[in-house]
């Protein structure tokens, strides 16, 4: 497994949201110290996959008191800059469901973790137990679709993925960040309690969405990547505040200072997390910083 750090460009990012700072941009003022990260779908995005008007406004109000915000998603950089975009990031954004930290502002990955290559073995045996499942790899910055299906066809429509099929998994080039594997929820249903009694040091198995299985290194979830970045930030981990709805976030709700549930999040964040917050229908991160303004510093 490899793992890549880049303490310059993290810190080279942190000062520039020093020097925004004293020039107006992001004014330190009362909420300086705070970090706060979010998912992308099913918590910051609505169900028609939009940032609302109340989310952005709560969120600018949060980086203009000195906080400082950022994403955790599953997504790839370029699929997750569509969002970014939109928002003042004030600290780098973890990617690959925890693979990945990546700095925006500097257009570059500070800090990664990819699969071993014995992953290869893992996608064929899945592959050949389970037919019809569909399979995408990450690799490059991009994903490769090994086998389709109308799951991935759809993602593939929605996210605007271009290329065709790789056909063979050991076409793509490594090193990889993640395998999805994609398919109904019935079907990945069975997938998941046929892999429970795999033994795998080295790899791990996340379910992000009732459509989608990921495979990913061993210890890249978005709580181990939350670590990471609040280690380079220089962040108080109390002062971390995390919010998410699926499986994906388990640890990132469970290692932040204060990990928050959307109320539409799968029933096992809520029983991990130490506070709940709206349905992403209803201005989830609106409500989370409505409530950091009144509790900071005390978050406890």
């Amino acid at each position: 497994m490899h793992i890549r750090h880049d303490h310059h460009s993290i810190t080279a990012a942190f000062l520039q949201s020093l020097k925004n700072a004293a020039e107006g941009e992001c004014p330190l003022d009362t909420l300086k110290g705070c970090l706060l990260v979010t998912d992308l779908d099913g918590t910051l995005l609505n169900k028609e996959k939009r940032i609302s008007e109340e989310n952005k406004a709560a969120i600018r109000r949060f980086v203009d008191q000195g906080g400082l915000f950022t994403l955790a998603t599953g997504r790839i950089a370029s699929s997750a800059l569509v969002f970014a975009g939109q928002l003042p990031v004030c600290a780098p954004a973890i990617l690959y469901n925890g693979a990945m930290i990546y700095d925006f502002a500097a257009n570059r990955v500070v800090w990664e973790r990819t699969l071993p290559d014995r992953a290869a073995v893992v996608v064929e045996r899945i592959a050949a137990a389970f037919p019809g499942i569909g399979i995408e790899i990450y690799s490059g910055g991009k994903p490769h679709f090994v086998k389709e299906n109308e799951v991935t066809d759809k993602h593939r429509m929605l996210e605007g993925f271009a290329g065709g099929s790789a056909g063979d998994c050991r076409q793509v080039p490594k090193p990889w960040h993640k395998v999805l594997l994609a398919w109904n929820p019935e079907s990945l249903d069975a997938v998941e309690k046929e892999v429970a009694g795999w033994e795998m040091e080295d790899i791990t198995f996340v379910r992000s969405d009732a459509k989608y299985f990921e495979i990913l290194p061993k210890d890249a979830t978005k709580g181990h990547a939350l670590e990471r970045l609040v280690e380079m930030l220089g962040i108080n981990p109390s002062a971390s505040v995390a919010v998410g709805d699926h499986m994906n976030d388990m640890e990132m709700i469970r290692r932040a200072g204060t990990g928050i549930a959307v109320l539409n999040a799968e029933p096992a964040l809520h029983e991990v997390a130490k506070r709940s917050c709206k349905h992403h229908d209803e201005h989830a991160l609106a409500d989370v910083i409505e409530w950091i303004e009144r509790s900071w510093p005390d978050l406890g």
